[in-house]
């Protein structure tokens, strides 16, 4: 077996971003089911796979959703929103899964030409419970997150790829202790 080319996948770790602005165009079903066959496959805390994903195309309840949280409010406009809704009987594990997951769904969907970015919901204030009673979601399962996922919209005035930079290896990392 030959090992890829390492250079096309870093490449696209690189460049990937946050898409909040997409095109009207319809994304594909079978294109949403494949987005998930690959989430499926994200590692989790000893294999529970916490997840459950609700895909949302309605566009009063992507609007609703939008509406629950202050970082929410761009699903709006994504013709797809899946929903993260997590098991919630680990709290210690399940954030880490779920942010496993939730990149994996970004990379996926990049590879297909999609964008998308996640939002997520506060539990305090309320929105969290907002979603959940949208969706019909059990109380003791958890909501922090959605992903936006749609075509990227051509007459996004950001720059596609990492505009800002980052900061040099020099000054995040150490060797054998802080500081070393």
């Amino acid at each position: 077996m030959t090992a890829p080319d390492p250079t096309v996948f870093t490449r696209q770790l690189r460049n990937l971003r946050q898409t909040r602005r997409f095109s009207d165009r319809t994304v594909p079903g079978d294109l949403v089911d494949d987005l998930l066959g690959v989430a499926r496959w994200s590692g989790s805390s000893k294999n529970t796979q916490p997840w459950h994903f609700i895909v949302v195309t309605d566009a009063e309840l992507r609007k609703q959703i939008a509406e629950a949280g202050p970082f929410a409010g761009f699903l709006e406009g994504a013709p797809v929103v899946i929903v993260l809704v997590m098991a919630g009987s680990n709290p210690r594990s399940e954030p880490y899964d779920e942010s496993r997951v939730s990149e994996r769904l970004m990379l996926a969907a990049d590879a297909h030409g999609l964008g998308a970015g996640t939002g997520w919901f506060v539990p305090d204030d309320g929105g969290e419970r907002q979603v959940k009673k949208l969706l019909g979601v059990p109380d003791e399962m958890v909501i922090r997150s959605a992903l936006g996922i749609g075509y990227p919209d051509a007459t996004d005035p950001r720059p596609r790829g990492v505009s800002g930079g980052r900061k040099p290896l020099s000054e995040i990392v150490s060797r054998d202790r802080f500081g070393g």
